[in-house]
């Protein structure tokens, strides 16, 4: 809190200090709209996010027991032998990357997944490594909603704290200083008034 006799109580201070409200005011009226906008971009996505991470889950559910039934009718051997058939490259890119914007990944693949031949596999170990495939995309993109949810997360944090400032502390403090200014302002113009108004009496006599 500021001392409010630090303030020199002018007209030209009063005018100063009521500047700085209305601007503080209009800050916390802003902050409070891009608070209430990021809110409502929030919510819909912790919902977004919690129903994608369930098909995540599902689909790992899914892989494991493909790959479980795989291990069944192949040796450990024979899968090892399998995958290391496989040419399929795939490489993460990332775009849009910035302090205030969630990056973008994109998967990028190269060559096949399933290039051995016929009697090495059967339709359970390709089933196992198609889906275990398939996750990824869905993984990716669980990833980015959850960077999307930390970072919408910490902007709300920040945007409230300045609110709550403005609100409680700043526009407060402010305030109290305008009243005290104008206090002294009218006990300044009562005490001139009744000066005047003892000069005329004097004169009058």
């Amino acid at each position: 809190m500021p001392r409010i006799a630090q303030f020199n109580p002018t007209r030209m201070e009063l005018l100063q200090q009521k500047k700085r409200m209305q601007a503080a005011k209009r800050a916390h009226d802003l902050l409070e709209d891009k608070r209430d906008e990021l809110i409502q971009r929030f919510l819909p996505l912790i919902k977004e996010v919690r129903n994608l991470r369930e098909q995540v889950r599902e689909k790992l559910k899914r892989a494991y027991l493909d790959f479980q039934q795989a291990k069944m009718m192949n040796s450990e051997k024979q899968i090892e032998e399998c995958l290391m058939w496989t040419q399929a490259k795939t490489s993460l890119e990332i775009t849009g990357y910035s302090p205030l914007k969630t990056p973008q990944f994109k998967i990028v693949s190269e060559g096949e997944l399933l290039c051995y031949g016929f009697y090495e596999s059967n339709w359970e170990l390709d089933e196992g490594i198609r889906s275990f495939a398939n996750v990824l995309p869905s993984l990716l993109e669980l990833a980015q909603g959850e960077e999307e949810v930390k970072r919408l997360a910490k902007e709300i944090d920040w945007t409230r704290r300045r609110v709550n400032a403005l609100e409680y502390i700043f526009i407060p403090q402010i305030e109290e200083v305008v009243k005290y200014i104008t206090m002294k302002l009218e006990e300044r113009e009562r005490a001139h008034i009744i000066n005047i108004m003892k000069v005329k009496e004097l004169m009058g006599k």
